[in-house]
């Protein structure tokens, strides 16, 4: 029962109110930023058109398994004030392509002094950040139109407790170009309904598998 009633809230908490969260021509930079575009797009052909309860709960836990994370550090305070100057802030890109434009939506987890900051929740924390949370990263400060962020990873310590590791990220034109890129090439797979291959060694996307 209570991972039905987590999945519930995350599934709210993540998809909002939108009754098809899931739409060809709508991408999440989230989304994009996994290595495997045969994932990609196993999750939109999947769950397009879809309400959020129609979504399975294994598929809501792995997309909004950090929102808790997230939503204790969007709460912190400094001096009894709000520490962040804005949360959850929305940024939409309009990408044209000859078949017609796409969008691609996401929100940034905090803004604060003009700088984005991206949360990220791992089991374990890297020494560098990972190239598809810069790429998710950038994207913010592209459509925001801000020049620098901070990746900010938090997960178990080996001495136990957390560790937090921040890392700088200034905004690159080509961290963007690349993101529309991927999105220009899911859009057209998904529209001419041709799957590519799985890029992991292990293929196991190619089933239709999201995880």
């Amino acid at each position: 029962m209570l991972k039905k009633l987590l999945a519930d809230e995350l599934r709210r908490r993540y998809f909002g109110v939108n009754p098809n969260p899931v739409q060809i021509g709508v991408y999440r930079p989230s989304v994009l930023s996994w290595s495997c575009v045969r994932r990609q797009y196993n999750y939109y052909s999947e769950f397009a058109g879809k309400s959020p309860d129609e979504i399975p709960d294994e598929v809501v836990l792995l997309l909004g398994g950090g929102i808790v994370f997230h939503r204790m550090v969007q709460a912190l305070e400094f001096q009894g004030q709000p520490f962040w100057d804005n949360v959850e802030v929305e940024c939409k890109l309009e990408v044209a392509l000859p078949s017609g434009n796409i969008l691609i939506v996401g929100h940034a987890d905090c803004i604060r002094n003009n700088e984005v900051y991206e949360l990220k929740y791992t089991q374990r924390v890297p020494s560098k950040p990972h190239f598809q949370h810069i790429l998710q990263l950038n994207f913010y400060l592209g459509a925001l139109q801000k020049q620098k962020g901070w990746l900010v990873y938090c997960g178990p310590s080996t001495e136990g407790g957390l560790q937090i590791r921040e890392f700088p990220h200034i905004f690159s034109e080509w961290h963007l170009e690349h993101l529309i890129t991927r999105a220009q090439t899911l859009d057209l797979l998904l529209r001419n309904k041709t799957p590519p291959r799985c890029s992991c060694s292990d293929k196991r996307h190619e089933t239709g598998n999201i995880f």
